[in-house]
């Protein structure tokens, strides 16, 4: 019942929303500025306003001290103050939100000026070939003499004959040129993204100045993400942010993947950040199934972003930087800005497209010397040929002629590599057009896009359409409405199918003397299955997997928001938002089993199957927050804010599988015989959460954020479902507050600023962990009951998270030079874990124990090392450093290890132990050795093993944790052409190769070349007996490999790998002009190139087989390392 109540508070809220929007029109007294001085400085001006009002300024220092009119205006606009200071100063100003661009502009009015006068003209545009509006262009030496670019970035200046012109813009590189007695001189201005007014989208969508923030925030502009036109947002980001580490399943187009930020904090695989679109909570939801025994990774929610879309993305990390989004914002925020229509830009279309090729590149390492057969070790004692055997233990390929496993005689030699051959070139065509206009008033912008991918896996594609609308308008000066609303449609067919029974792991035992191309009549004129080991279960033939074992699934997704604003005044406002996200997944898998021994889980199946699966997830957010912001005094300003979020969400999934199909190949449902299961399942939770904050600054060099939050959750019992936490940031900008004070730095220091914050957040667990239920399963044609085998609890507790940060940033030689550092601890207590359980509780009990800490640094280093008038060469380079260990696990419960992937179906398990890191990697059988390290082995030369958990678990053999990730990203750009490329890097951590280890025992992995051919194939284990005497005694090659355990497929997971490469040019504007397109370019892209070091097997060390908690300490059966080269086309109209 409480959970119920809990569910209808937010009735109030609904009422204070309906209430604010009938309330809209009224027509608010809005404060208004007296200002009365005589003949002063434009500095000391702004200096006023802003103690009158909430307004930001930004513009070149130069401007500060140049004089201005005599100013005698009573409660009037700002636009009235400006007029009246600016008149005929050649000064022009630009309104956007709350932030004021000044710029210089006009024809000179007092030139002081030598030379002969001359005329010169031309277009300002971005490294993207995009003309920029608004652009200072001016004389050198002479603020009053200049203009500024016009929709099309042109412009047209008098300069005298030995002038130089300064293009400056905000955000953009300052560029000095000579026009040298040209008429026409066009320029590309390179983004600046280390200013020192650099604006970030913080918690809540609120810009703020990055100086003066206390935590670390990285941003990411549209070009960065998107230069090499990657579909996936997940994988754009990776290596781009400091402290950001991602999971992807090597699983084919879409693949899921996994984003943590500064480590896993808890024990229950909820690590991932809150993803938040323009305001609105966006899940990110991985469907997989992928398993030992097969399953299908489907992919990550994130997939339905567009790309193209993005404006920037913030990434907020840890509770420090996210306090304000409460218990979902614990472990960081991925806070994406989509692009809208600018005011004043007018009407423009763009057009951008990627067509990209993709190939497979490194497969395992195998043999390519030895064939089919076996080792007779009885009587030939030799390797030899055999067509029925499934191992590579024959004897060399010599190309005699040998009758195969189809009857058919031909050569005895190697036909290839089977993991190479056995794909297509993937092929991507994708496109996006956008229409934005704005005026003073009203601004909107709508785009469409489409993506069409099909991927190296034969007949696998992944398909996706967008659709988005946002627009926002001022009806009056006291009230504007803004709005958005995205379509989404994601389509996938013949996802590979994972583990044992997918094609990959197929491929992996086919011998060298067995011909593909055989393969591809995989079944008989009965449809009965054909393979080269003959109809059997365990050992399939690929082609059959790929056609006679289909999926599909579709998501269509719908989200957005419609949001009010009202100003009381110039300095307080109140605004709410009412925001949705929704989702519809259909899910078939289909199977034609017939022919094969063992295909069917159930003797009831005795024919084709199918499963269907449909789930319909729902959540809405309303919101109300109160927002001021003021100068109080010369030197102080106060902002605050304080709202009320309402959080609902519902999830409905619904499954049926059918068998028995009447007419094969018609997958529907009502064409089967037997219905085999069927399941419903579902939940409902609500969250209400009141939160503010307060943001201080002295003299914008000292500044203090203090925020609160309560949430109220109805997955927690009653008397624990209320949860309080606070944080607090300190930014000092030591550089601005040594000036003040006329004690300047050196002036090869630019900037310097030391930062400090702490804070502390819940975190809340899943729906229905209180009480145990029953629920009724239908399965083999019977409905029967099911209880819940895991004891629930009805006291559990949310978990706490504490957070501690400090960082110093500096920049030297006028930005060209500069650093970020960040040093962070944090604490995650109360965990919300499975311990075990007496019976009949064989699933283990919920309970709150253990404590996670992560303690690492984080630094981010960037610069301009060489830029002259045609040529830059920026560098920058992210590196973090991260350990993620277990103080404790549940002493009280006599737990002190616990596994992640304990379902035996690996030789190996992860998990942790209490006072060790996370991720350690356990062999389930390790070599037994003797007090010297030797492995000791029994009396018929093999090793004897130790398969006691309590010996093993204490003795791991690797941990998936790196020591360190790092990135570097060169830009290098001439004119109009930009080279750039990222390294993706890491340092330290482990992967077992599984794959290597089945491929060892069936004698197809490179290292079971060596086999004893010199000795007719019998080899000697090193190790030795159990009275301490050297084992001498010969086994057969394939007994020797065959009884090698985990620990020998254990591999260092360091890399460091090509990840994007593009090379563009942009066509300068006398090209086009006389064409209806303004800007144009066109780029040469190419990811994941190669790896420049690693130490797997030919094998990827990133990939694992899912993206579940330490999953990707195994590789096994996984897509093979793919690279991709394209083209990318950017259009202006």
């Amino acid at each position: 019942m409480k959970g119920n109540q809990l569910m209808r508070k937010p009735k109030l809220l609904r009422a204070l929303l309906i209430l604010l929007f009938v309330a809209a029109p009224i027509q608010w007294t809005c404060a208004q500025i007296v200002l009365s001085t005589p003949k002063t400085t434009l500095g000391a001006v702004i200096k006023n306003i802003k103690s009158q009002s909430n307004y930001q300024f930004f513009y070149d220092d130069k401007l500060a001290e140049m004089p201005v009119n005599a100013i005698d205006v009573k409660n009037g606009s700002l636009q009235s103050v400006l007029d009246a200071a600016l008149q005929g100063k050649g000064i022009t100003y630009k309104i956007e939100d709350n932030i004021v661009y000044l710029s210089a502009s006009g024809e000179p009015q007092t030139p002081q000026q030598t030379g002969q006068e001359h005329t010169v003209t031309g277009t300002v545009v971005d490294a993207t070939g995009e003309a920029l509006i608004g652009v200072n262009v001016q004389v050198k030496g002479n603020p009053t003499a200049g203009t500024i670019t016009d929709f099309e970035g042109n412009y047209s200046l008098s300069v005298p004959g030995n002038g130089e012109i300064v293009f400056s813009y905000i955000g953009y590189r300052s560029e000095t040129l000579k026009p040298d007695g040209k008429d026409v001189l066009n320029v590309t201005m390179q983004e600046d993204t280390q200013q020192i007014g650099e604006v970030v989208v913080t918690a809540l969508g609120i810009k703020r100045e990055k100086k003066m923030l206390g935590y670390a925030v990285q941003e990411l502009k549209s070009d960065e993400l998107n230069k090499t036109g990657d579909p996936s947002v997940t994988s754009a980001l990776q290596g781009k942010v400091a402290g950001l580490q991602m999971n992807t399943s090597a699983t084919g187009l879409g693949g899921s993947t996994k984003i943590t930020i500064r480590g896993n904090s808890s024990l229950t695989d909820n690590n991932q950040p809150l993803w938040i679109v323009d305001g609105v909570p966006f899940s990110d939801n991985t469907t997989s199934d992928a398993s030992r025994y097969g399953g299908v990774d489907r992919g990550s929610a994130s997939m339905d972003i567009n790309p193209d879309d993005i404006e920037s993305i913030s990434v907020l990390k840890g509770p420090n930087a996210a306090a304000l989004y409460g218990s979902r914002a614990g472990n960081g925020v991925i806070l994406i800005t989509t692009k809208k229509g600018s005011k004043k830009d007018g009407f423009g279309i763009r057009y951008s497209g990627n067509f990209t090729w993709t190939a497979i590149g490194e497969t395992l390492d195998m043999q390519r010397r030895y064939g089919q057969g076996h080792i007779d070790t009885k009587d030939a004692k030799t390797a030899v040929y055999d067509k029925t055997d499934s191992g590579s233990w024959g004897p060399v390929l010599d190309g005699s002629m040998k009758e195969a496993w189809n009857g058919e005689t031909y050569a005895y030699s190697n036909y290839g590599d089977k993991l190479k051959d056995y794909f297509d070139t993937g092929f991507s065509h994708t496109h996006n057009v956008s229409i934005s206009n704005g005026t003073e008033k009203s601004h909107f912008r709508t785009s469409f896009g489409y993506s069409d991918n099909d991927g190296v896996f034969p007949t696998e594609s992944l398909s996706r359409v967008n659709a988005d609308l946002n627009a926002g308008t001022e009806l009056n000066k006291w009230v504007s409405m803004d709005g958005k609303i995205s379509l989404s449609r994601t389509k996938a067919d013949n996802r590979p199918l994972y583990g044992d029974y997918g094609a990959i792991s197929q491929l992996m035992r086919i011998p060298n003397n067995v011909r593909l191309d055989d393969l591809k009549q995989y079944s008989d004129e009965t449809h009965a299955h054909v393979n080269w080991t003959g109809p059997t279960a365990s050992i399939r033939n690929p082609y059959y997997v790929l056609h006679q074992r289909q999926n599909s699934d579709e998501r269509w997704r719908a989200f957005g928001y419609y949001s009010m604003k009202i100003n009381f005044t110039d300095w307080l406002h109140l605004s709410a938002k009412y925001a949705f996200d929704y989702y519809r997944t259909r899910v078939q898998s289909t199977n034609a089993g017939d022919g094969i021994n063992g295909e069917a889980n159930t003797s009831m199946i005795t024919n084709d199957s199918m499963d269907r699966s449909e789930e319909n997830f729902f959540e809405s957010n309303a919101e109300v927050i109160l927002m001021g912001d003021r100068q109080l005094t010369d030197n102080f300003r106060l902002g605050f804010n304080v709202g009320g979020n309402f959080m609902y969400q519902r999830s409905e999934t619904l499954g049926v599988g059918v068998g028995n199909m009447v007419d094969k190949g018609n997958w529907m449902l009502n064409a089967a015989n037997l219905l085999r299961t069927g399941s419903e399942d579902g939940y409902k939770r609500a969250m209400n959460s009141v939160f503010g904050s307060v943001q201080m600054a002295w003299k914008e060099y000292l500044s203090l954020d203090l925020t609160a939050r309560n949430d109220w959750s109805s997955t927690l019992p009653s008397g624990n479902n209320s949860f309080f936490y606070p944080s607090a940031n300190l930014s000092f900008v030591v550089s601005d507050f040594l000036r003040s004070i006329d004690k300047p730095l050196p002036s090869w220091v630019t900037f310097a600023k030391a930062r400090l914050s702490a804070a502390q957040v819940g975190k809340d667990t899943s729906p229905y962990q209180l009480y145990n239920t029953y629920s009724f399963k239908f399965d083999n044609g019977v409905l029967t009951p099911t209880k819940d085998n895991v004891k629930m609890n009805d006291q559990l507790k949310p978990e706490i998270a504490t957070s501690y940060e400090a960082g110093l940033d500096m920049k030297f030689l006028n930005n060209r030079l500069g650093f970020d550092f960040t040093y962070y601890y944090s604490k995650t207590k109360n965990q919300i874990m499975k311990v075990p359980a007496a019976a009949p509780w064989s699933g283990g009990q919920w309970v709150n124990a253990g404590m996670v800490t992560n303690q690492g640094v984080e630094l981010m280093l960037y610069s301009t090392l060489v830029e002259t008038k045609d040529f830059a060469f920026d560098l920058n380079v992210n590196m973090a450093h991260n350990v993620s260990k277990v103080k404790e696990l549940a002493p009280e419960e006599n737990v002190n290890y616990m596994f992640f992937n304990g379902d035996g179906n690996f030789p190996v398990k992860v998990g942790t132990r209490a006072g060790h890191k996370l991720g350690e990697i356990y062999a389930t059988s390790l070599y037994k050795r003797n007090e010297n390290g030797d492995i000791i082995v029994n009396e018929n030369g093999l090793p004897m093993t130790v398969t006691n958990e309590s010996e093993y678990v204490n003795k791991p053999i690797g941990n998936i944790q790196p020591k360190l990730t790092m990135s570097v990203s060169p830009t290098f750009t001439y004119k109009g052409i930009t080279l750039s490329a990222l390294f993706d890097m890491k340092f330290g951590g482990d992967i077992f190769s599984y794959s290597e280890m089945l491929a060892t025992g069936n004698g197809l992995a490179k290292r079971t070349l060596n086999r004893g051919e010199e000795n007719n194939y019998m080899m000697v284990f090193p190790g030795v007996t159990e009275s301490g005497e050297v084992n001498t005694k010969q086994v057969s090659a394939s007994e020797y490999y065959g009884a090698l355990q985990a620990e020998d497929f254990i591999y260092d997971a360091s890399f460091i790998k090509l990840k994007e490469l593009s090379i563009g040019y942009s066509f300068p504007s006398s090209m086009l002009k006389k064409t209806p397109v303004n800007s144009l370019n066109v780029s040469f892209v190419a990811r994941n190139l190669c790896y420049l070091m690693k130490h797997t097997p030919g094998t990827s060390p990133e990939g694992g087989y899912d993206t579940t908690m330490f999953s990707q300490a195994i590789d096994y059966a996984s897509l093979p390392f793919t690279r991709t080269f394209g083209i990318s086309i950017n259009l202006g109209f």
